[in-house]
Formats: structure tokens, C-alpha cells, sequence
């Protein structure tokens, strides 16, 4: 039975029954971090200032794989930095090589962006494999829907990854409608790529981007 309270999301009250809204000191010992109390006070002001609050459970491991939908504006990256610095954690990036010439590349870099040439031997997704293999703590943000400029199908490549990595996959959600960046559940790449992506696509059904999909 829907117990909802009319003009709320049932997700919504879920969310104050079954998660915290977490906070630094919630996050586990072996989550990469980064930033300072001030660099927090900041992301947290901007998310307020906007009308946004985080909830609900990171997983405490040094290596996972976050995938953020749905990936409609470019604002969902400024999204992503500004929850990410608010509690305190190390969230890398990928992208295009080429963007990390030059004056900004260091603060890309800084901004946790791997640079990453597309057309190397191993592949985006080998590339990617790599980065956990050869780091003791990383914490990388992927899109499965791709760059705002594909064409909207999400790709299997991030399961591929946590399943050739070994590492979990935290599902974060976009939702513009109620201004909630919902962080989890986290789950275990399977041998069933195609079972995994229903039960992944399910969890996003109903929660509507900045530019919703027609």
C-alpha cells in the first residue's frame, strides 16, 4: 500500500525512514577525501543557495565507481563537485586528453579530471581498469548515458569496468524536481550485465533530469 503523504515523493519519505543525510564524519575511514572545512563551507552554501539537499549512504571502500544520472546539463557536473566537496570526498573524472593542455589543465587536474586519449590501445574502458589496478584510492564519477551530445542510450561501459576492476558501483541520482542528489544503493557488477542494467535503469525510473528526455 502507498502510505506517500499527497504532493511529497514516496521516495522522498523512504529517504528520511531508511538514510541519514550524511555529513564528513559519517563517510568511512577508507573513502579517498579531500578539501578542508572551508572548501566544505562552500560546496555546502552553494547547494543550499540552490535549493538542494544530499541524501543518503556512500559506501565506505577506497576504490568504486559512482554513476551519476540522469546526465542532462552540464550543470550536473557542477552538481556532482559541489556534493562531493560538501562531504569531504576525492571524486576523479575522465576526459579528453586534449582538454588538459594548456593554462587549465592543472586546475582539471586539480578538479580530480584524468586525462584520458580515446584512441589508445586499451580503450576507454581499459583505461579506466587500469586507473583502479594501479591506484590505492580512487573514487570515479561516470555518466552511463555518455556526453549530453550522445544520443541518450546508456552504455554498459561503467559495468564493464567494476567488473574487471573488482570494485562496487554507487548509484547517485540527479533529481531536479526535488532538488535531491540521492546517493546509493551500492552494488556488485554481476556476470549478467543485462540483469544488472534493468535493475540499475529501474532504480533511475521516474526521476527526471534538468532537461528531461522526451
Amino acid at each position: 500500500m502507498n502510505t506517500s503523504e499527497p504532493g511529497r515523493p514516496a521516495r522522498d519519505q523512504e529517504a528520511e525512514a531508511l538514510f541519514v543525510t550524511p555529513r564528513p564524519e559519517h563517510i568511512g575511514a577508507t573513502v579517498p577525501r579531500r578539501g578542508n572545512a572551508f572548501t566544505r563551507w562552500l560546496a555546502r552554501c552553494y547547494l543550499k543557495l540552490g535549493g538542494w539537499k544530499v541524501v543518503g549512504v556512500v559506501t565506505d571502500a577506497p576504490r568504486f565507481i559512482i554513476i551519476g544520472a540522469p546526465h542532462t546539463s552540464n550543470w550536473d557536473f557542477i552538481i556532482v563537485m559541489a556534493t562531493a566537496i560538501s562531504l569531504n570526498v576525492r571524486v576523479s573524472w575522465m576526459g579528453k586528453h586534449t582538454l588538459f593542455n594548456g593554462f587549465g589543465g592543472g586546475f582539471l587536474r586539480w578538479l580530480g579530471g584524468i586525462p584520458v586519449d580515446r584512441n589508445a590501445a586499451e580503450g576507454i574502458v581499459g583505461e579506466n581498469v587500469k586507473a583502479f589496478r594501479e591506484s590505492d584510492g580512487l573514487v570515479l564519477c561516470i555518466t552511463p548515458e555518455g556526453t549530453r551530445g550522445d544520443s541518450g542510450e546508456w552504455k554498459t561501459g561503467f559495468h564493464r569496468i567494476a567488473r574487471e576492476a573488482d570494485v562496487p558501483i554507487l548509484l547517485a541520482a540527479f533529481d531536479y524536481d526535488n532538488r535531491v542528489v540521492w546517493l546509493g544503493p551500492t552494488i556488485e557488477a554481476s556476470a549478467n550485465p543485462d540483469a544488472d542494467m534493468a535493475m540499475i535503469r529501474s532504480h533511475y525510473k521516474g526521476i527526471r533530469g534538468r532537461h528531461p528526455q522526451p
